[in-house]
């Protein structure tokens, strides 16, 4: 006697993971499902395209194969158009009125789902390089090393919520396809911006940013945050300071400062946000005002100060334990974008 019938989402799990090159013991061994059952999905898929059942009774299929093979083509090109676009180019194209749901039902049949899309910064290909020999550099610190570095960054906080989510199609384990991804530039413009620090031991000054951010503002932001965010952090003897390669940042009179006061900055490559685990800090700060429903600027400061006093060590602790696991991810994902 057969088992629970597998959903068509776990049925897509098993070819997606055909399609890398598995075997049947090894996809079973990966998704816990007898060999018999993978076998009968696979042959199936090889025989008909598909991992739907067939429709045992009930009104006749609305689509024709040929117009499943249109749907299937418009989301292989394109993962984040929508159903009723789909629906609109089918019917423009071929003459054929259909449903919304049609669509989704005949997408979902090849094993698709639709998922919030992961974000990530466009890293041009001389950038990846970049990233990678960056990640090869520093592939033999130790968490003891990166104990010794005052992560900053800086980040907006919108006062009525985080910018929207978009929607993909995609198959188990596609979650970080390029054409899966979207894409997202930094700062996209908000109600505030402000300036932090982090390191081991908790999170350091932060600092509200009032106009345009410019290398003088950011000197200044420095003069005053720098130094005490190191002693409220109790980071000991030579230390490194960690900024992205904002022009701001890389200014001639910013490196001047930072010579005169003595501050080693940490080399760093370009577009590599997921190597620095102060984003994490960030999205734990947004997580925590969430439901604060500020009802000026003003208010939204004293939330936000209050929140990121509250961040506990053990947290920021674990982002920078992270360290070693997020240069392997570059180095395995060759300079790309990672999970993190």
């Amino acid at each position: 006697m057969r088992g629970k019938e597998l959903s068509l989402e776990q049925r897509g799990k098993i070819i997606s993971l055909h399609q890398k090159g598995l075997g049947y013991i090894k996809i079973s061994q990966k998704t816990k499902f007898k060999v018999p059952a993978i076998q009968r999905i696979i042959q199936k898929w090889k025989s008909t395209g598909s991992v739907a059942n067939k429709r045992r009774t009930g009104r006749k299929r609305k689509t024709t194969p040929r117009i499943d093979r249109q749907i299937l083509k418009k989301i292989n090109s394109n993962r984040f158009l929508s159903a009723p676009k789909i629906v609109e180019e089918i019917q423009s194209q071929h003459g054929v009125s259909i449903s919304n749901q049609t669509v989704r039902n005949r997408i979902k049949e090849q094993g698709y789902k639709g998922a919030v899309a992961r974000k990530k910064p466009f890293i041009s290909k001389r950038n990846q390089l970049k990233r990678l020999q960056w990640a090869k550099d520093h592939a033999a610190w130790t968490t003891d090393d990166w104990k010794r570095v005052l992560w900053t960054d800086e980040s907006k906080f919108n006062m009525f919520g985080t910018d929207g989510v978009t929607t993909v199609w995609r198959k188990v384990g596609e979650s970080l396809k390029p054409n899966c991804l979207r894409k997202t530039v930094k700062h996209g413009g908000g109600s505030i911006m402000v300036w932090g620090s982090m390191s081991t031991n908790g999170v350091g000054k932060l600092h509200f940013i009032d106009g345009i951010m410019n290398k003088d503002v950011y000197q200044s932001i420095l003069q005053k945050n720098l130094l005490p965010s190191v002693r409220k952090l109790r980071i000991r003897g030579d230390y490194f300071f960690q900024q992205d390669n904002d022009p701001k940042h890389t200014a001639k009179t910013t490196k001047e400062w930072f010579a005169k006061n003595q501050i080693k900055v940490l080399p760093w490559a370009a577009q590599s946000p997921d190597l620095n685990p102060i984003e994490h800090l960030w999205a734990e700060l947004e997580r925590k005002i969430a439901n604060r429903n500020p009802s000026n600027k003003e208010d939204l400061k004293r939330i936000l100060a209050e929140a990121w006093e509250d961040i506990d060590p053990d947290f920021t602790k674990k982002l920078v334990d992270s360290m070693p696991r997020r240069i392997q991810a570059v180095i395995e994902a060759k300079g790309g974008p990672t999970r993190y």
